[in-house]
C-alpha cells in the first residue's frame, strides 16, 4: 500500500484529537470522583504544558542535539513523562487521593494508540523493511516496502487501554499500566527502521528505565506501608 503525504496537516489534527480524547476520559472519571471543575481545569493547563515541553525536550535529547526545542517534534515518551510529572506535582499541591495520577496513567495507552495513526498516515517512525502482507510504501519518504509498525502499536496500545480499564479498581493498576507500557514499547521498537543501525534504541533505553523505576517505586511504597 502506498501512502502519499497530504497537504492537510493530518499529523497535528490527529495528535490534537488524541489529546482531546484523553483529556475527556480523565475529565469524565474525575467528575465521577467528585473533583471540582476548577481543580480539573487547573490540572489540564498543567497537563498540556508539561506534555508539550517534555515532548519537545525528549526529542532534543534523543536527537543528540541535532534539533533544537523550537523545531523539535513531539516525542510520545516525552509527553508521557510530562503528564506523569504534571499529575504528581498537582497531587502534591491539591491532594486528590491519587485519582488524577491514576486516570492520567490509565489514559496514556489510549492517547498513544490514537496518536500513532498520525505517524502511520504522515510517514514517520518507520517500520523495518518488509515485503509481506500489509507492507506500506511512503513515496515521499524511504520509498521501500516497510512493516506497518505504527498501526501495530495502535492495536496493541488500544487493547492495553481496554484491558487496564477493566481492572481500573485494582489497587496496583497504576504500576501494572506503566509496566505494560514499558514492556510493549520496548518490544515493538525492535520493528522500527532505526534498529537496522542500533541494537537498542533511545526509546528502549527509556523503557528499561521506566520499568525499573516503576518496580522501585512499588517496592518502596509497599515497604513504607508495612513499616507503619
Amino acid at each position: 500500500m502506498k501512502i502519499y503525504r497530504s497537504s492537510i496537516p493530518l499529523y497535528g489534527i490527529i495528535v490534537a484529537l488524541s489529546v482531546f480524547i484523553g483529556v475527556f476520559y480523565i475529565y469524565y472519571h474525575l467528575k465521577k470522583e467528585k473533583i471540582s471543575d476548577k481543580n480539573i481545569l487547573l490540572y489540564f493547563v498543567m497537563y498540556i504544558f508539561f506534555a508539550f515541553v517534555m515532548g519537545k525536550m525528549f526529542t532534543v535529547v534523543a536527537s543528540n542535539g541535532e534539533v533544537n526545542i523550537l523545531n523539535a517534534g513531539l516525542s510520545s515518551y516525552g509527553g508521557l513523562i510530562g503528564v506523569v510529572i504534571g499529575s504528581i506535582i498537582f497531587e502534591k499541591i491539591l491532594p486528590c487521593k491519587n485519582k488524577i495520577i491514576k486516570y492520567t496513567i490509565l489514559s496514556l495507552p489510549l492517547v498513544y494508540g490514537i496518536s500513532k495513526i498520525a505517524c502511520f498516515i504522515t510517514g514517520c517512525c518507520y517500520g523495518i523493511p518488509y515485503n509481506g502482507f500489509g507492507n506500506v510504501i511512503y513515496p515521499d519518504g524511504l520509498n521501500i516496502p516497510l512493516f506497518p509498525v505504527q498501526i501495530v502499536e495502535t492495536i496493541f496500545f488500544l487493547i492495553m487501554f481496554i484491558v487496564c480499564n477493566k481492572f481500573k479498581n485494582n489497587k496496583n493498576i497504576i504500576y501494572i499500566t506503566l509496566l505494560l507500557v514499558s514492556i510493549t514499547k520496548f518490544s515493538l521498537d525492535f520493528l522500527r527502521y532505526e534498529h537496522l543501525t542500533e541494537s537498542i534504541s533511545f526509546n528502549q533505553k527509556f523503557s528499561i528505565l521506566l520499568f525499573l523505576l516503576t518496580i522501585i517505586v512499588f517496592i518502596v511504597k509497599k515497604m513504607n506501608k508495612t513499616s507503619k
